[in-house]
């Protein structure tokens, strides 16, 4: 699960490196890497679930965010079917809410059979 961005700077230092063991998920297809990352601008933060895979691939995601702040709480739930173009990131599910909201973030991946926890922050693929 992937919490505010506030409390994900105080733990990145000492998960930085289980994060990203998390992140980078093996496929039938060969490796590739799904997160989530996030920005903040104007007040609002945006979460997006990210993929990219230095192979094509295709499969199902699901993408399910609850937040809560001062001006109340929301719980979205996204998902389908993706393709994947070789090396190319693809956007499985963004949201935009408060920029002091906590959030609980569940984002999952299924390809070749095999569900993926991408719930993690996004790295990059070395």
């Amino acid at each position: 699960m992937v919490y505010s961005t506030f409390r994900m700077a105080v733990l990145a230092v000492g998960a930085l490196a289980l994060a990203g063991a998390a992140a980078h998920a093996t496929g039938n297809d060969g490796d590739f890497n799904c997160g989530i990352s996030t920005q903040s601008e104007r007040g609002l933060m945006a979460i997006e679930g990210v993929l990219q895979s230095p192979t094509a691939l295709s499969g199902e995601y699901r993408f399910a965010l609850r937040s809560n702040s001062s001006g109340g709480s929301t719980n979205i739930s996204q998902g389908g079917q993706f393709s994947a173009a070789a090396g190319a990131p693809v956007s499985l599910g963004k949201v935009m809410v408060n920029a002091g909201s906590t959030i609980d973030v569940d984002f999952s991946v299924e390809t070749g059979g095999k569900r993926f926890d991408c719930s993690a922050p996004l790295t990059t693929l070395t």
